[in-house]
C-alpha cells in the first residue's frame, strides 16, 4: 500500500470513528460556548467575457466562522468575534474583470486562501469597540449602495488605489481599533489604525476616520471622513500614500422593494490612474434595486460609477462605468445572476479600452443570505 492509500485509510477511519462516537449517549455535549460559533460562506463564480476573450472567474468566494457569547447571560454585555478567509480557487486570467468586492486582489497575490477579516470585540449598552482586521465605519455607510452581485464598488473609496481599503482604512481596515454605536435611528463609528510599517509612523494613531449616518423615514443621510497620517510618497503593498484624505456623503431612500442610494466623495491621493499615479480628485457612485414578481423573487439592480481628477492634474483619466444586472433568487440561499456592464473609462492618455462586459454567475450561500 502506498502512502497516500494508507492515509486516506486512516482519514476515513478517524471520520467514521468521530460519526459513531457522536451517536454514542456516553458522548459529552458540545460546550455551551460552541452553540453560538456559526460557520457562513458564499460559493460564486461567472463565465464572463469581452473583447479579449471569455473567461470562468471568482466573484466573491468565501469561509468564515462567526460567534457572540453573553456576559453571565446577561445579553446586553457579550464578546463578538469574527474569522473570514477569500477563496481564489477558479481562474487567475486578468483581462475579464468581475467581482462585487474589486479590492480582494489585493490580498490575494495568486493564492488559494487569503485573509479578509480577523477581529474581536465587546458589546455594551453605549456601544460596540473591536480589534482586528474588520469592515471600516466608512463602509457601513458606503455599504448601504454596495448592492451588486457581480459588478459594482469601484467609486464608493472603499476598495481605494486596487486595493481592499486595508491600507488607507476606509475598506477592511488592517489593525484597527473602531468604535460603534447604534442606537435607534442614529449610528456614529470612530476608527484608528495602530501600525509600523514605514518611516512615517506616529506614536498613536496612524490613520483616523469617522462616520455617521440618521435614519427618517425611508431616508439615510450620512457623512464619513478618513485621514492617513503615515502615509508615504511611494507605499509598499501594506502601506498607504501620503496625504490620502477621503470625504464621503451619503444619501440613500430604502422603502420596500425598491432601494436608491447615490454617495458623491472628493479624496487626494485616495485613488490611483492606469499608471498606478496617485491623484486628487471627485467623483460618485449610485446603486438603483428593484425586487419584482410573484413572491419578489427577481432583482433589477443598476450601477453608475464615475471618478475624476481635478482640474490641475495633467492626465485625461477618467472611470466611467454603467452596470446592470438581473437576479433570480431561488431561495434565500440560492441566486443565477446575468449582468452586463458597459465600459466607458479613459487611460491617462484619453485612450478608451471599451471592455464591455457580459456575464452569467451562480451563487449559492450558507449562513449567509443573499440579498
Amino acid at each position: 500500500m502506498s502512502r497516500k492509500t494508507i492515509l486516506s485509510v486512516l482519514l476515513a477511519l478517524t471520520f467514521l470513528s468521530l460519526f459513531s462516537q457522536e451517536k454514542n449517549q456516553n458522548t459529552p455535549a458540545v460546550p455551551d460556548f460552541l452553540k453560538s460559533v456559526v460557520p457562513y460562506g458564499t460559493f460564486e463564480y461567472a463565465l464572463a467575457g469581452n473583447a479579449i476573450g471569455w473567461s470562468v472567474v471568482d466573484i466573491i468566494p468565501r469561509m468564515g466562522l462567526k460567534g457572540q457569547w453573553a456576559f453571565d447571560d446577561n445579553d446586553k454585555y457579550y464578546v463578538f468575534t469574527t474569522a473570514e478567509l477569500g477563496l481564489k480557487l477558479t481562474s487567475k486570467d486578468s483581462f475579464v474583470h468581475v467581482s462585487a468586492d474589486p479590492g480582494a486582489t489585493f490580498a490575494q497575490i495568486d493564492n488559494a486562501v487569503f485573509a479578509r477579516q480577523g477581529f474581536i470585540g465587546i458589546g455594551t449598552p453605549f456601544g460596540r469597540i473591536s480589534i482586528g482586521k474588520q469592515w471600516s465605519v466608512h463602509y457601513t455607510l458606503a455599504g448601504c449602495i454596495d448592492n451588486m452581485y457581480m459588478f459594482g464598488g469601484m467609486a464608493i473609496g472603499v476598495y481605494n488605489a486596487g486595493t481592499d481599503g486595508g491600507p488607507s482604512g476606509t475598506g477592511r481596515a488592517d489593525q484597527s481599533v473602531k468604535y460603534e454605536l447604534f442606537k435607534g435611528n442614529f449610528y456614529v463609528g470612530a476608527q484608528m489604525q495602530l501600525r509600523n510599517i514605514s518611516d512615517n509612523d506616529r506614536n498613536f494613531a496612524d490613520t483616523y476616520g469617522a462616520a455617521t449616518y440618521y435614519k427618517f423615514n425611508a431616508f439615510k443621510i450620512g457623512v464619513s471622513y478618513n485621514k492617513v497620517l503615515d502615509g508615504i510618497e511611494e507605499p509598499i503593498e501594506g502601506a498607504a500614500k501620503i496625504n490620502d484624505e477621503f470625504l464621503a456623503v451619503l444619501l440613500d431612500y430604502n422603502k420596500g422593494d425598491f432601494h436608491f442610494g447615490i454617495m458623491p466623495q472628493v479624496f487626494n491621493n485616495h485613488e490611483k490612474t492606469d499608471e498606478n499615479i496617485f491623484f486628487n480628485g471627485y467623483g460618485f457612485e449610485t446603486n438603483l434595486k428593484i425586487n419584482f414578481g410573484k413572491n419578489k423573487q427577481w432583482a433589477l439592480v443598476n450601477n453608475i460609477s464615475l471618478l475624476l481628477p481635478m482640474d490641475e492634474e495633467d492626465t485625461k483619466y477618467m472611470w466611467n462605468k454603467y452596470d446592470f444586472e438581473i437576479a433570480r433568487r431561488f431561495s434565500k440561499n440560492t441566486a443565477v445572476i446575468l449582468g452586463f456592464r458597459i465600459d466607458n473609462r479613459s487611460n491617462h492618455d484619453g485612450f478608451k479600452p471599451q471592455l464591455h462586459t457580459m456575464a452569467i454567475g451562480f451563487y449559492y450561500n450558507f449562513n449567509y443570505p443573499i440579498p
